[in-house]
């Protein structure tokens, strides 16, 4: 195997395991199954080895022993996650008011619109898939890595403890709940949001910039906090998604 088809092997594998993990396809506490994978994909453990590597830097698997499993979900970790978010998110948005060029501010109106059409139709993965977009695309503008690696793990962090607490409400598509729903009320309300923050950067405005990422974030945990705090659904009651012999369950 030449250097170049490894490394395309091992982009190919982080992409695959890194959307299961963030999408609950292989759940908190799942071992990584390097043999079973390699079968499915069709690549050797070497590429696998290298995803997992870097997966244990992102935070989302761990070692045990000499097993890698997905690493665990804490719900008694969501105030210091809050925290974290927070001050990461501000610094992130007064940044890409400060920084960001042209092909920032398109990239990032692109990928607000791209949102905006699951408002809509579409489920809660799709959506949430669509927003973390967005809100890398703002991290991209920062142009500072060092706030950008903490916001981006801090970012994915809190989206598997959302995924995990809206799995079973979010999977339906929106178009079926009614208009005062919940549900159809935060996602208009994030649209909302969403476009004062890209007018926010696009006029270079910090301290509305500053504003706006502390509101949005107060609307994302404030929803994350109730559903965790009434009662919401167990990770352990979701269904078991992980790899599966024969298809790309993972994709």
């Amino acid at each position: 195997m030449t250097e170049q088809t490894s490394g395309r092997d091992g982009d190919k594998v982080l992409k695959v395991l890194r959307d299961g993990i963030l999408r609950l396809d292989l759940r908190p506490g799942a071992v990584i199954d390097e043999a079973g994978i390699a079968a499915q994909l069709s690549v050797s453990r070497t590429p696998i080895r290298e995803a997992i590597i870097q997966l244990i830097a992102d935070g989302l698997v761990i070692r045990d022993g000499r097993t890698a499993r997905v690493a665990p979900l804490d719900f008694d970790e969501v105030p210091k996650l809050y925290e974290a978010l927070l001050i990461s998110s501000r610094m992130i948005h007064r940044l890409a008011a400060e920084n960001r060029t042209e092909a920032d501010l398109a990239a990032i109106r692109q990928a607000m619109i791209d949102f905006e059409a699951l408002t809509s139709s579409g489920d809660g993965l799709e959506r949430q898939d669509a927003n973390m977009k967005f809100h890398i695309c703002i991290a991209a503008a920062a142009k500072n890595h060092y706030f950008v690696d903490f916001y981006d793990r801090t970012l994915i962090a809190a989206s598997r403890l959302a995924r995990a607490c809206f799995s079973n409400t979010d999977r339906t598509s929106i178009a079926a709940a009614e208009p005062d729903d919940e549900l159809v009320l935060h996602v208009r309300e994030t649209a909302r949001q969403h476009r004062l923050m890209v007018e926010a950067i696009a006029d270079r405005d910090i301290t509305a910039s500053d504003r706006l990422a502390v509101e949005h974030q107060d609307l994302s945990f404030n929803r994350l906090k109730q559903a965790i705090f009434s009662g919401a659904v167990a990770i352990s009651s979701t269904p078991d998604l992980g790899l599966r012999k024969g298809q790309y369950a993972l994709i």
